[in-house]
């Protein structure tokens, strides 16, 4: 009867990894409008990736993450109450860690209002490791046990400029949903 009983265990677990990982998109908070001609792409994590012509050309990727939840590269969380300076920092050193972005430079370091939060706005170039050079907006706030980033990269020269508008729009239809 055990050996029965954990074949039960494992089959039901295999399913709902299966199901899973049927594409169904993760859940997030907030509302953005997706831009007229742009596309979402389907991740696994609980963000908005919206492209024109492909992330390799320009992309505004949305994501909300725990606190509680380590940065990929430098292990480092972020605390309920950190002031947008600090939060800032802990991006920064992230940014720095990836060993897939190379002459990282950052060009604008700024206190912002995102959605009536206190955050900050970061501005960066950085190479990736196909060559490709972006220049990046990144803005970032707290607000309860979640850090909150709205991002635009594009290819410096080609997409940046034209395309910067766009996200200005998307970035202004951002909303966090009512409090309850």
């Amino acid at each position: 009867m055990k050996p029965r009983f954990w074949i039960c265990i494992f089959l039901a677990a295999l399913l709902a990894s299966c199901a899973h990982a049927g594409g169904s998109k993760p859940a997030y908070s907030f509302n953005a409008a997706v831009p007229e001609g742009w596309r979402t792409i389907a991740t696994e994590e609980p963000m908005l990736f919206m492209t024109k012509e492909g992330g390799y050309k320009q992309f505004v990727l949305i994501r909300e993450r725990p606190l509680s939840e380590p940065f990929q590269f430098t292990k480092k969380t972020m605390q309920s109450g950190m002031i947008p300076e600090e939060a800032a920092q802990i991006i920064i050193n992230e940014i720095l860690a990836d060993p897939n972005i190379r002459n990282f430079s950052v060009t604008e370091n700024i206190p912002a209002r995102i959605e009536s939060q206190s955050g900050f706005r970061l501005a960066f170039v950085y190479t990736d490791l196909d060559g490709y050079i972006f220049k990046t907006i990144y803005y970032g706030f707290i607000k309860d046990n979640t850090f909150y980033n709205i991002r635009y990269g594009a290819t410096q020269e080609d997409y940046f400029q034209k395309d910067l508008k766009t996200f200005e729009g998307v970035l202004a239809s951002f909303k966090l949903p009512a409090a309850k």
